[in-house]
Formats: C-alpha cells, sequence, structure tokens
C-alpha cells in the first residue's frame, strides 16, 4: 500500500477467508497528496459531500501496487486512460485496459497490483448515503436512486464512455478554477460532481460499437443467474445456448460482468442469502441449503470472499 499521511482516516479491518488461515484485509486509509504522480483531492470542503477521494495519476516511473484492501461505506472506480493495469479480487485477476473502468464495492477486498511507468488512471470513491440521506443537495429519493443505481449494476469491468472521460475531467478543472464568487463556485462543484455521477451510472449500458457490445445472449444469461440463483449453470450448456465454446464464453462473460460465470452465480448467492438472513426470519443452515451451499461452512467461506463478513454479522 501506498506510504500514507498520518492524519489519514480509516474503519476497521474486514476478515477474508484465505483457506486454513483466515486473513485479515484492512480498510485502506485515505490519504492526499498533489504531486507529479498522484493528485489525490477531497471534495467534501468543497460542496460535494459524497467524493471523499478524486485522484488522478500520472506516473512517471514504476510504482508499487496497493495490499488488499476494503473501502466501508464506498464504491471505487478507476478509469485506465494509459498502460495496462491489474487490479485483483476474490483471488481473480482482472487486466484494466486503456479506456476501461474498473469497480469494487463496500467491503469488497481488492487491490491494484501494479502501477507501470506512464499509467494514465483517475480514481473514485463515492460514499454512499445512509437511509434517507442526501447528497449533492439532491432530495433523498434522488440521492438513493443514484446510489442503487451504482450498487445494482452487475459489471465489475466496462468500456468508459467519453462523457465519463469528459466528467472526471471537467470536475478537476473546475476543483483548479479560481473561484470569483465561493457560492457559485461550490454550486459548479457539485453540478460537475453529478455528472460524474450520471455518467457513471449510464457507462455500463451504454452502447459500444459492435465488436466492443456485450453478446446479448451472454447478458440474457447473467439476467437469468439474477433472476434464479438457485439453480445450476453448467458451462457448456450455457455456452451451446449462446453458440460459442466454453472458454469463448467465459472469457465473454468476463468482460459483461468482470466475473467468470462460476464467480458471478456464487456472488448472487451470497447476496441473496445475505438479505434472508439480514430479515433475521431463517436458520444459518436453512438460509445455507436454500442457496445450494454445500454447507453453512461453505456458505461461511464464501461471505468472507464476497462481502468480508460472516453470515452472523450478516444477521446482525
Amino acid at each position: 500500500m501506498e506510504e500514507t499521511d498520518p492524519k489519514t482516516r480509516g474503519a476497521s479491518p474486514a476478515q477474508s477467508d484465505g483457506g486454513a488461515a483466515a486473513k485479515v484485509v484492512e480498510a485502506e486509509p485515505i490519504f492526499y497528496e498533489d504531486g507529479a504522480d498522484w493528485r489525490i483531492v477531497d471534495l467534501r470542503p468543497h460542496g460535494v459531500d459524497c467524493i471523499p477521494l478524486l485522484a488522478f495519476g500520472n506516473f512517471a516511473s514504476v510504482r508499487p501496487g496497493a495490499a488488499m484492501h476494503v473501502h466501508p461505506g464506498c464504491v471505487e472506480a478507476s478509469l485506465c486512460l494509459r498502460g495496462n493495469v491489474r487490479y485483483e479480487t476474490d483471488d481473480i485477476p482482472y487486466p484494466v485496459m486503456p479506456g476501461h473502468v474498473f469497480v469494487s464495492r463496500p467491503n469488497e477486498p481488492h487491490r491494484r497490483c501494479d502501477n507501470p511507468k506512464g499509467m494514465l488512471l483517475y480514481r473514485m470513491l463515492f460514499s454512499l448515503p445512509q437511509k434517507g440521506g442526501r447528497i449533492l443537495g439532491l432530495s433523498s429519493a434522488e440521492s438513493a436512486a443514484i446510489a442503487q443505481s451504482i450498487l445494482k449494476s452487475p459489471y465489475r469491468l466496462f468500456h468508459a464512455t467519453e462523457r465519463l472521460k469528459t466528467a472526471f475531467v471537467r470536475l478537476f478543472e473546475v476543483y483548479d478554477s479560481v473561484p470569483t464568487d465561493e457560492t457559485l463556485h461550490r454550486l459548479e462543484m457539485r453540478c460537475a460532481a453529478l455528472e460524474l455521477l450520471l455518467a457513471f451510472v449510464e457507462a455500463p449500458e451504454a452502447p459500444h460499437s459492435a465488436k466492443r457490445r456485450p453478446n446479448a445472449k451472454v447478458k440474457a444469461v447473467a439476467s437469468r443467474i439474477d433472476e434464479h440463483p438457485e439453480l445450476d449453470y453448467p458451462v457448456a450448456a450455457l455456452a451451446a445456448e449462446a453458440a460459442l465454446s466454453s472458454f469463448a464464453f467465459t472469457e465473454a462473460f468476463k468482460r459483461a460482468t468482470g466475473l467468470t460465470p462460476h464467480a458471478y452465480l456464487i456472488d448472487r448467492r451470497v447476496r441473496r442469502a445475505k438479505e434472508e438472513l439480514a430479515k433475521g426470519r431463517s436458520s444459518i443452515a436453512f438460509v445455507a441449503d436454500k442457496w445450494r451451499f454445500s454447507s453453512p461452512q461453505h456458505m461461511a467461506v464464501a461471505f468472507k470472499r464476497v462481502l468480508g463478513i460472516t453470515p452472523s454479522q450478516a444477521r446482525q
């Protein structure tokens, strides 16, 4: 992990199962700098209450990657503009090519494995509003709509739109401008931040060239898994349905969702099980059986890998 400032803020660590011995995944502390390689700024003092970190990396030399970490309560989005960057989560590597966005969800262990020379990278932390909370001066319903749209996207890796790229640039431009009126400047900051969030919501489903457009049959499979994660989905059968080889289908599925078909299925089962446990009406054993885990222990391992918590913590 990069060197941190003594005034950084963090949160309690999350547990991630590492096999026989569990390892601790720390909440990455937020730090700020404004140097040649990294511009990392806090937008909250400028009227943007939901973006505690906006960053731009322009690396003149190779720098070490980050340790596995989480961002409690925050969604992180990283837009690569130059250089091949590699992320990792749930033991799955994600090569992020120029023009692609990688997204990590709250409490999801992940890391940027490398910072290659010549890398250009935008980053943003979006702090999710509490229930009934408001962001950017919007109503609570509007704030919740943006947060839910970001959280419900099934895509972890997707192509950036020109709108999203421009929105990152614009937000930095407004931040760097010299305000003649502080009130108007804060309003401009909120407008530029809202445009960035709306562009982020739009980008995963935005049309691209035919070569880059997600396979419609693959997307249909992902939607079916979303609806019924309790069923089995043999890759060979899914590939035949999409008229692809098993390898080509798996690669297409990863491009569309950021996960392999099996990892996506486990992710959806875990999230459905978490919803049911949170209601407090069913036992852990019952929920594990309902969502097709081989045992409560198997479900606990999956919970730690996907959410960083145990089923018992989910019930609380």
